[in-house]
């Protein structure tokens, strides 16, 4: 018998759900009948079991539980909790403790590691570090690559259907398994920020060396470009960084190709430099007429668990009814060195130019530099930016293990591509949001583009990268129609 159900086999009830209140948001239908139509929900699982809505905690997604007539879920309080359950009472003790200051950090996480619970089908489970927050998260212990874990979700008490905007996201206490620390998301930032200095101050005799970046200018696309039309000749090029052979190769630059039109597929293509003079290089791949998607595996230096997707993407058969453009690493210096931020300091994902304010100085974790747009990084993001002129965009970043909500189409295919790769909705919080390259894409394509920011967790999980590569394609044929 099941311990929890798999978002995607509820999947129609969530959208029913979800539809049902935002129709009484809106007026359309009354709360007797919203209630109504959400109580008689039902799905019968692959086991047998029928689920229905549990109205008392639902919230922005609907939460599921058996029927009457059957055992409860653990997901639902009982006096005497048993299996998980009580695996996860025992991790709340354990968190209470050291909040108390019963238990140093060390003892906490090794309490925590070692709680087992075996199933009646002889499955043992442990409590997912990794994800765990207020109430644990679980993972099957074994030596094969785990499922995907089991989540308890907090409860939400609602009377009526749920409005969006009275959700809110509490900031709360993890167990990290890599780094021994367990604490909540303000002493987290605390220390990626004490992280942040040391790293810097390791490299600075380094960052002593005066680079200059490579420039290159684009146009943008002409209406009236014939698609094939030939670059510009002769197309100026570089030496490849990556060569062993002592065969020379090179790369054509962005400023060589007069539009967008122009620009070849299957060729690595560089669009400027880093502030240490290293290439920044994208590919373009797929149906030159089709949905125009950009991919970004890695914009800060030390979240780079995007680029295993970037890599599917690159290697895989190009996609049919996709324009694909793919930017493993616009942060190159940061990735080679370890830091969020690029060579100068700078928190890229703060430089862009929309809705763009000062954040603190030098040494600052999120220090947006001294103006918008001041690397030469975001400035030839920029310029390939104008050029794509992207209908989506994809933002990989970690570690907060979620995709912030939205709303209308955009907050759909929010909802979407989160329940394909089993990603909460969760708002991103726990530091100061300006200037972000996401607020900056969502106004290409005359502002129409819809731009996606995925908060993975410490690593990828097993089939992760794969999923995320589907779950674009899946949401470029549902919400692009061609």
């Amino acid at each position: 018998m099941s311990n929890s159900p798999h978002l995607q086999e509820f999947e129609y009830l969530q959208v029913v759900y979800r539809r049902t209140c935002e129709a009484f948001d809106r007026g359309e239908i009354s709360s007797v009948e919203a209630r109504d139509t959400i109580t008689r929900l039902r799905h019968t699982d692959a086991e047998g079991v029928t689920w229905k809505i549990d109205t008392t905690r639902s919230g922005r997604r609907a939460a599921v539980v058996r029927v009457s007539d059957q055992p409860a879920p653990p997901t639902v309080r009982r006096t005497a909790p048993t299996g998980l359950d009580a695996l996860d009472e025992k991790y709340r003790e354990i968190c209470a403790a050291f909040d108390r200051g019963e238990m140093t950090a060390t003892a906490a996480r090794n309490e925590v590691v070692a709680l087992r619970y075996t199933d009646a089908h002889g499955h043992t489970w442990k409590i997912d570090t990794q994800r765990s927050s207020k109430r644990a998260a679980f993972v099957q212990h074994r030596d094969a690559p785990a499922p995907k874990p089991v989540p308890v979700a907090e409860p939400v008490r609602v009377v009526e259907p749920v409005r969006e905007e009275a959700l809110t996201t509490d900031q709360i206490p993890v167990v990290s398994a890599d780094n021994d620390e367990y604490d909540d998301d303000s002493r987290v930032l605390r220390i990626k920020k004490i992280a942040v200095l040391a790293t810097t101050a390791a490299v600075s005799i380094a960052l002593l060396i005066t680079f200059t970046g490579g420039s290159d200018t684009a146009t943008t696309s002409s209406p009236s470009s014939v698609a094939g039309s030939t670059p510009l000749s002769p197309i100026p090029t570089v030496p490849n960084d990556n060569n062993n052979d002592n065969e020379e190769v090179v790369t054509p630059l962005l400023s060589s190709f007069a539009n967008r039109e122009a620009i070849p597929n299957d060729t690595e293509i560089e669009f400027g430099r880093s502030v240490q003079n290293r290439p920044l290089t994208f590919i373009r791949r797929g149906n030159p007429n089709g949905v125009r998607v950009l991919a970004v595996g890695c914009i800060h230096g030390n979240e780079c668990a995007g680029l295993a997707i970037t890599d599917i993407l690159t290697s895989m058969e190009a996609p049919s009814n996709i324009d694909l453009w793919i930017l493993p690493k616009l942060n190159p210096d940061g990735t080679l060195l370890n830091t969020r931020q690029n060579a100068n300091k700078v928190d890229l994902n703060r430089n862009f130019p929309v809705r763009w304010k000062p954040l603190g100085k030098s040494g600052f974790w999120q220090w947006s530099g001294t103006g918008p747009a001041t690397e030469p990084e975001t400035k030839s993001m920029l310029r390939l930016g104008k050029m794509i002129q992207p209908q989506l965009s994809i933002w990989y970043h970690q570690d907060y293990f979620r995709i912030s909500p939205g709303v209308g189409r955009d907050g759909d295919i929010r909802e979407r591509y989160a329940i394909l790769v089993d990603l909460p909705i969760l708002k991103i919080e726990g530091g100061t949001y300006s200037g972000t390259s996401s607020m900056w894409s969502e106004t290409l394509n005359n502002n129409d583009t819809t731009s996606l920011t995925v908060e993975f967790g410490k690593g990828l999980r097993d089939g992760e990268a794969q999923a995320n590569v589907d779950a674009i394609s899946t949401v470029v044929k549902e919400f692009f129609p061609s």
